[in-house]
């Protein structure tokens, strides 16, 4: 008489015990993965942005500014023309009259990645000159002459930090600041 083939109910709970213990040890790494992989995204958004910003001078004939702002809710940046204060994104709405909003980016804090301007910058704000493509970055009594870059930082923590560097000539370029393991050249 033959016997029936298939597996048996403890057959069956081992393998499903050990498919639960090795989800379970790969779901913390995928969940980093994910938040590293958006800090890229927003990253990589904010290089665009950045560009487009430019174009938009070019195109329009007048001065593009961004703003970088933040507050308990979100992180975010405004794309604009018009006046240096007319325009936020931590208000409702964005522009006064004195300004108009071309693009506004929001990352929400529940979303772990953060945008904010780099340690050491003095102000949250610079602008694209139409006519050269060049930054122009408001003077500031504290920091005395005139800066060259403005950076940007793009963060889920001190390890997973990338810094947008836009230049003088305003190209935005990326690197790591110091105590970051992310895969991109070291900042100068």
């Amino acid at each position: 008489m033959r016997r029936p083939r298939g597996f048996t109910l403890i057959e069956l709970l081992v393998v499903v015990s050990v498919v639960a213990i090795v989800a379970a040890i790969a779901a913390p790494s995928f969940s980093s993965f994910i938040v590293t992989q958006r800090l890229k995204s927003v990253n990589a958004q904010l290089v665009t942005d950045m560009q487009f910003a430019r174009s938009e001078a070019a195109a329009r004939n007048q001065l593009v500014r961004v703003r970088f702002d933040s507050d308990t809710n979100e992180s975010c940046y405004v794309i604009s023309i018009g006046d240096r204060n007319a325009c936020s994104c931590t208000t409702n709405p964005v522009c006064t009259a004195a300004g108009t909003e071309i693009r506004t980016v929001r990352i929400p804090a529940d979303r772990a990645v953060q945008v904010a301007i780099a340690s050491g910058q003095t102000v949250a704000d610079f602008g694209f000159d139409p006519a050269t493509g060049e930054i122009r970055i408001p003077a500031s009594d504290a920091r005395g002459g005139s800066p060259s870059q403005f950076g940007i930082d793009t963060y889920i923590d001190d390890a997973r930090k990338l810094r947008t560097v836009v230049a003088l000539s305003g190209r935005p370029q990326v690197c790591k600041p110091t105590g970051s393991s992310m895969t991109v050249p070291a900042c100068n």
